[in-house]
């Protein structure tokens, strides 16, 4: 089965193995992507908002390696609400690949805003009320079934931007791209990305 989407070479990969991340400068800041616990997967999420259209990314790393990448377009009017479906639909595909109650999941978001809405529920805007309900309903979900822990951690500005390419290729796009498993092979011609799951 052929998937494509739109990137750009220095945002992707050519194997699995060369998703590893490694410490970059970004702005005079040294920037780097940490590890999870180990047992942990880690689903780093972007949400962006360009020419007055919307988008999220994702991409699940295990010890490293991308697993699991999605792009979709959203109907959000700001980046942090636009970062929010993106964790919805990281939740989504995770619990989809059946790895919702064998591992523990960190989601990584880049927003300060956004993380501060997760971690303290009384600065949440009453109008997203629907969209913290089902983020909590789907983490506690995953919680209870083997007791956990999962939880949320706030990314380094522009810390990954495999991420961040893959929210941009979602404003761009109408329909949501998702892929996960192994990738036995990539390959990049004229600007699109051609993967073989």
């Amino acid at each position: 089965m052929y998937n494509e989407i739109i990137l750009t070479e220095s945002s992707w990969w050519f194997c699995p193995l060369k998703c590893r991340s490694h410490n970059k400068t970004y702005k005079g800041l040294e920037t780097s992507w940490r590890f999870p616990p180990r047992g942990w997967l880690k689903f780093n999420v972007c949400g962006v908002v360009f020419e007055d259209k919307a988008g999220g990314g994702g991409v699940l790393r295990d010890e490293g390696v991308a697993r699991a990448f999605f792009s979709s377009p959203s109907e959000a009017k700001d980046a942090e609400f636009a970062e929010l479906k993106s964790i919805g639909v990281a939740l989504e595909l995770y619990e989809g690949m059946g790895w919702a109650t064998c591992c523990p999941l960190l989601i990584e978001v880049g927003s300060n805003v956004v993380f501060k809405w997760l971690s303290e529920t009384e600065s949440r805007p009453g109008k997203l009320y629907y969209f913290f309900a089902e983020i909590e309903r789907s983490y506690l979900s995953f919680e209870k079934a083997e007791h956990m822990g999962n939880k949320m951690e706030e990314a380094e500005h522009m810390g990954n931007k495999m991420t961040f390419a893959l929210a941009i290729a979602g404003v761009k796009h109408l329909d949501t791209f998702k892929a996960w498993g192994f990738v036995r092979f990539a390959f990049i011609g004229l600007g699109r990305v051609y993967c073989m799951l």
